[in-house]
């Protein structure tokens, strides 16, 4: 009884103990890690890893063809500026220039010797086109004196040989008379023969045929008449005047188309060897070929005779030749890189290189040492790197570079990509995201809150808050979610 009772009392007991803990329990707010918003500096970072290297570098290339006569480098040397690192043995080039002074003396020489003689080719030359011109005029004169002695007797003849022909012409027809009445006659004096002499018809017959006599007596007169004024007529030749005019004429002509002939052949003999401007051209351009082979063998001394002198501090990063190697011009003979203007190369992934801009600061850790730095370059292009990604090269500067750094050496860089001062920052821890946008968990006024956020600068540490909650505000960096919001809670 006593024991049943007891028990009974106890899980009441318990019951209401139980009723005030939960209740208890339940009114006591909830702990949480926070951290006041407060106002830092901050930055965004691309961090990345890559080698040091000369800002500049420069392949040196022998100037002229020698022997190589001092020469020492070896990878990792340290050359000065302005100091002499190749000396070239100058004696071949010697000759050579001996030799180009020759051949452009000769040159000269028979440019002047040619030019000379094609001048004095061209006074001949001139001379005869001038003598070919005279004689030319002059036969032309005789030429014209005598087509006038024999036009005028060409004249004179054609006149005679009209009168002649008229003469003859008329002399032809009274022949033909003659013969026509000779045969009538004829005829009448058969017919005589045959009629009674004293007959009246004889008498009519014999009168006919003395009509006819009489009438051929007659025109036989006018063709002696006729005959002697064709005889009458003046001779189809020149006059002793006219002849002994064509004659001098004649020889004058066959003397000047002699010298003409003469002068002519001298001529076309000596238009052949005059040169002509693109021949004197040509002469000039060998000349002046050969001079400059002077120039050059005179500049390939000087250059030789200087040797290769170092334009920067720098280090040797490739070595081609030795001494005593005959090198031709173009050989390459060594490499050097910067050693007081010093970057470090770096690749930039596809995801970071649109946060890189020239200018930014960086800060360069090179095996424990800490140097300040900035973007100098960004390549316009991307190489494809051992891990098969695509990369852009871009450099970093190292601003006061010492004796610690080194070519080739690995090197640690941070970009600062984005930088704000004083800024109102939020740990990271504390950051969240939806779909509506950026967010924190803030505890006001003893509950929990959810804050909107515009948002600035994100690094692996703090978020820069642009807007949303003020400097001071407690942010929540414990695990949460919006099932906590509106309850009690405190910071731990």
């Amino acid at each position: 009884m006593k024991k049943g009772l007891i028990v009974g009392i106890t899980a009441a007991g318990l019951a209401a103990i139980c009723v005030f803990l939960v209740g208890s329990i339940a009114s006591k707010p909830k702990e949480y890690e926070c951290r006041e918003a407060l106002r830092s500096s901050i930055s965004e970072n691309v961090e990345v890893t890559g080698n040091i290297k000369g800002e500049y570098y420069n392949t040196y290339y022998a100037e002229v063809s020698a022997p190589i006569s001092e020469y020492g480098l070896k990878v990792g040397d340290q050359i000065d500026v302005g100091e002499l690192v190749v000396s070239y043995d100058t004696s071949d080039l010697s000759k050579v220039l001996d030799q180009a002074v020759l051949n452009a003396e000769s040159t000269e020489n028979t440019m002047n010797g040619q030019i000379a003689a094609s001048n004095k080719n061209a006074s001949i030359y001139n001379k005869a086109v001038n003598d070919s011109n005279i004689y030319m005029g002059l036969y032309a004169i005789a030429r014209q004196a005598n087509d006038q002695i024999n036009q005028s007797q060409y004249q004179e003849n054609w006149d005679i040989a009209n009168t002649s022909k008229g003469i003859e012409g008329q002399i032809a027809e009274k022949n033909k008379t003659i013969a026509n009445k000779t045969s009538q006659a004829n005829e009448k004096t058969e017919e005589l023969l045959k009629l009674t002499p004293g007959s009246k018809e004889y008498n009519d017959v014999a009168e006919e045929l003395s009509s006819l006599k009489d009438d051929i007596t007659s025109l036989n007169k006018d063709v002696a008449s006729l005959n002697g004024a064709l005889a009458s007529l003046p001779p189809t030749m020149l006059s002793p005047e006219e002849n002994a005019k064509a004659t001098v004429n004649n020889n004058w002509m066959q003397d000047i188309t002699r010298n003409w002939n003469e002068s002519t052949t001298v001529k076309n003999q000596y238009e052949g060897q005059i040169l002509n401007s693109y021949q004197k051209e040509q002469l000039k351009n060998s000349y002046d070929i050969s001079e400059l082979s002077v120039i050059n063998a005179k500049e390939d001394i000087e250059k030789a005779a200087k040797g290769v002198v170092s334009d920067f501090n720098g280090i040797v990063t490739e070595s081609f030749v030795e001494k005593g190697a005959v090198v031709v011009k173009g050989t390459p003979l060594f490499t050097i890189e910067s050693s007081d203007d010093l970057v470090v190369s770096v690749g930039i992934s596809k995801y970071d290189i649109g946060k890189i801009e020239n200018g930014q600061r960086a800060s360069v850790q090179i095996a424990g040492h800490i140097y300040d730095g900035y973007v100098s370059e960004i390549k316009r292009y991307a190489q494809v790197t051992d891990s098969d990604k695509a990369k852009v090269e871009v450099s970093v500067k190292i601003k006061n570079p010492d004796e610690f750094v080194y070519l080739g050496l690995e090197a640690d860089v941070t970009i600062y990509t984005k930088e704000a001062e004083s800024a109102i920052v939020i740990p990271f821890d504390g950051y969240y995201a939806d779909d509506k946008g950026d967010y924190c968990y803030v505890i006001c006024d003893g509950t929990i809150q959810k804050k909107y956020l515009s948002i600035g600068i994100i690094s692996d540490d703090y978020v820069e808050v642009l807007s949303g909650i003020n400097e001071g505000d407690i942010v929540i960096t414990d695990a949460i979610t919006d099932e906590s919001v509106g309850k009690k809670a405190t910071a731990k």
